[in-house]
Order: structure tokens, then sequence, then C-alpha cells
């Protein structure tokens, strides 16, 4: 089974803090200020799983 990340927010979320802190990794050398934006992106989104983490049934 298939998830639709369109149909489950929280799997979209979580994707999108893989592909940021990836995307971060991948930055950091050549740009560390826009390595250092992404990882706060994704922190903020994984914070936010977390927090309604429990709100799910």
């Amino acid at each position: 089974m298939t998830v639709d990340p369109i149909a489950d927010p929280r799997a979209a979320l979580q994707q999108a803090v893989a592909e940021l802190s990836f995307e971060a990794g991948q930055q950091a050398a050549t740009d560390p200020e826009r390595a250092e934006y992404l990882m706060a992106v994704a922190s903020t989104m994984a914070e936010t799983l977390q927090r309604t983490a429990a709100a799910r049934p």
C-alpha cells in the first residue's frame, strides 16, 4: 500500500523534512547560510509533527 502525500498532510510534512534536511547537507559546503535556513525550516516542520502527533487518532 502506498501513501498519497496529498491525501495525508502528515506524510507530506515528513517527506518535506527529509528532503529539506538532505538539501541542507548538500548546500552546507557551498552556501552555509542557505543550509542553516533549510535546517531551520525542517526543524520547525519536525516540531509541528511532534506537537500534533498526540492529536492523531
